[in-house]
């Protein structure tokens, strides 16, 4: 497989500016390099494995704006929601327990076992995992249209729900129960109640997650509410029920974990799941159904 001049000058322009961007913006780390000399050796390879490096580059995107948050705490361009999430959580979902106003993620303190632990936790681990793996599927099992609608569905949910961790900034239900209604910019991320997963597994999993948390302030949407239900509602485009089912009870799960582990409010989970369908929209009909599928059926033609 030939190389062209051009090929090889793009591909040195997406590296420089990559790891740019890390070393002078994030702080670049191992697992950035890693990844792009993965990517570089996916272009690299064959023709095949050079339609599977232009298959993600949203994903890219994806990851490195992701990545970035780091770098723009929220806390610098809004004012946090502490206790006014934590109001409108129990105005709206508040369910009474002892004749007490109580959270969910309260009240579900009261019945705390290791069967639940481990639901809430491997429902958590799909996070992005649920997401790629489904995505990959699709792309070598060839569902061309499903594939290139998922990964414009699944960054564009994600890039939205980017835009409002700063649009309102907001401190999960941990933060509350760990540090009351201060705001302290000092915070790292916690694994919390996700640590009884790790405790039950033996590894620090969670633990480890959660220490390179990207930003505290972002409960508001959940994406890990939102990226299940993405593979659910793309899922729909497909023939049979075993996905689909998969999905729906994945979508359960990760709902739940997310309460459970004290993660997100309900309202949080919420927000997640109406920036699906904001997100689906603008994928299934206002590209689609518009002069812009056009690119799409171009982005279409290029990976397959």
């Amino acid at each position: 497989m030939q190389i062209s001049k051009k090929q090889i000058l793009g591909l040195s322009i997406f590296g420089i500016v990559y790891l740019s961007w890390f070393y002078f913006v994030v702080g670049l780390r191992p697992e950035h390099t890693l990844l792009l000399v993965g990517f570089i050796a996916l272009y690299l390879f064959s023709s095949k494995t050079r339609k599977v490096f232009l298959a993600y580059t949203p994903a890219i995107l994806y990851l490195t704006a992701y990545d970035s948050l780091r770098a723009f705490p929220n806390y610098m361009y809004n004012k946090i929601s502490i206790k006014e999430i934590y109001d409108i959580e129990k105005a709206v979902f508040g369910v009474y327990s002892d004749g007490k106003l109580l959270t969910l993620n309260e009240f579900l303190l009261n019945y705390q076992n290791d069967i639940l632990y481990l639901i809430s936790g491997a429902s958590y681990l799909t996070w992005v995992p649920g997401p790629l793996l489904f995505s990959l599927w699709l792309f070598f099992t060839k569902r061309k249209k499903v594939f290139v609608n998922f990964m414009f569905l699944f960054v564009l949910t994600n890039l939205i729900g980017f835009i409002g961790y700063y649009l309102y900034p907001a401190a999960p239900p941990w933060y509350v129960e760990m540090y009351g209604f201060e705001f302290l910019d000092h915070v790292t991320g916690e694994a919390t109640r996700l640590s009884n997963f790790d405790a039950i597994v033996g590894f620090p999993i969670f633990e480890g997650i959660y220490s390179k948390n990207a930003n505290v302030f972002a409960a508001v949407p959940s994406i890990h509410a939102a990226n299940p239900f993405a593979c659910f509602l793309a899922s729909l485009q497909l023939k049979g029920w075993k996905l689909k089912t998969f999905f729906f009870f994945l979508t359960c799960g990760m709902w739940f974990g997310a309460l459970y582990s004290n993660h997100h409010y309900l309202i949080d989970v919420v927000c997640g799941a109406f920036v699906v369908v904001i997100a689906y929209g603008i994928v299934y009909y206002l590209l689609r159904k518009t002069k812009w599928n056009k690119y799409l059926l171009d982005f279409e033609k290029m990976i397959f």
